[in-house]
C-alpha cells in the first residue's frame, strides 16, 4: 500500500503516526478466469492437486467437498511469512446454505478443511484427475468458474472492522461522537480499505470481527482472504455481496501447522 499522504483527509492525518505504526507485510491476489490450468497451479476455483491414494475430502454428513483455493507457496514473491514449498488447500461444502460454516465451532474442520502438501509432484501420472466434483458451474458455491493468480507483495494498514482498531488507533465513536465517528469511519475506509484477495496483512468484514469476543483466538491473524469479486467475467459472490476468511495463530503457520485455522464469512 503507497499512501499519498497529501491526499488523504484531515480527520486521519491526526492519527498518522498511529496508523503506520500497524503496517504489515501482505500479498495481494489479482484473480483471471482461466480454463487452462494445471493440477498444481495456485488458483480459485477449479479442480484440485491431489495424488493417487489420497481420499477425497467429505463433509461428516457425506457432502463432497469443493475447492476455494490452493496456494503453491512456490509461486510466492520472496517474503518471511510462508513456507518455501508445499502446497495450501481450503476446501468449504457447496451443498450448504453456509458454505461449511460452523457458528459454534468456527474450527472444527468438517464444512470445511485444510489440506496442506508438503511435497508437490508435477508428474500428472502421479495425480488423481476424476474428482466427485466436476460440473462446477452447478454447484451453490461463492465460487463459480475457476481463476488464475498473480501474486504481489504489498503492506496493508488496520481495517477498521479489525477488533483491534480502537485500541491501536482511536475508539471512533466514544472519541468523536456518532456524526463525527461517522465521516471519519467511510474516510478511513475510503483510503485504507482492507478488502480484496490476499494472504496476510488485515481482513476485511462486512459485520464483525469474529475474534473480538474470544480470548482464544484474539492472536489469530489472516491467512487468506477471498472477496466478493463481480468485474468482467468473475462469479465469486459470499452471500449478498460478502467476504471470506480463514485465520491462524502465527506459531502455527510458522510450524506450518494448519489444523486449528479459522474459516468465517460475512456479508451485508
Amino acid at each position: 500500500m503507497n499512501i499519498d499522504w497529501n491526499s488523504v483527509s484531515s480527520p486521519l492525518q491526526n492519527y498518522k503516526d498511529k496508523i503506520l505504526q500497524t503496517v504489515k507485510p501482505s500479498i495481494e491476489m489479482t484473480l483471471t478466469p482461466s480454463d487452462d490450468l494445471t493440477l498444481w497451479q495456485s488458483k480459485v476455483g477449479g479442480l484440485p492437486y491431489l495424488p493417487i491414494g489420497q481420499t477425497y475430502p467429505i463433509s461428516e454428513s457425506g457432502d463432497n467437498l469443493q475447492l476455494l483455493a490452493q496456494i503453491n507457496f512456490a509461486e510466492l514473491p520472496e517474503n518471511t511469512q510462508y513456507p518455501s514449498s508445499g502446497l495450501l488447500q481450503f476446501f468449504i461444502n457447496p451443498f450448504d446454505d453456509l458454505y461449511g460454516l460452523n457458528f459454534e465451532d468456527q474450527q472444527k474442520q468438517d464444512g470445511f478443511r485444510i489440506i496442506f502438501h508438503e511435497n508437490v509432484t508435477q508428474d500428472i501420472a502421479q495425480l488423481q484427475q476424476d474428482f466427485p466434483i466436476s460440473e462446477l458451474e452447478d454447484l451453490a458455491s461463492p465460487v463459480v468458474g475457476q481463476y488464475t493468480i498473480k501474486f504481489t507483495s504489498a503492506e496493508s494498514v488496520i481495517g477498521i472492522h479489525d477488533f483491534q482498531f480502537s485500541e491501536k488507533i482511536v475508539d471512533v465513536y466514544k472519541t468523536l461522537g456518532d456524526d463525527e465517528g461517522e465521516a471519519f469511519s467511510e474516510a478511513y475506509d475510503e483510503f485504507f480499505a482492507s478488502n480484496g484477495h490476499r494472504l496476510g496483512g488485515y481482513p476485511f468484514f462486512t459485520q464483525s470481527d469474529p475474534r473480538e469476543y474470544n480470548d482464544a483466538i484474539k492472536p489469530y491473524v489472516l491467512l487468506l482472504q477471498i472477496d466478493t469479486d463481480d468485474n468482467e467475467g468473475m462469479e465469486i459472490m459470499w452471500g449478498d455481496s460478502g467476504v471470506g476468511n480463514f485465520f491462524i495463530h502465527p506459531d502455527d503457520l510458522k510450524k506450518g501447522d494448519f489444523s486449528k485455522v479459522l474459516y468465517n464469512w460475512d456479508c451485508y
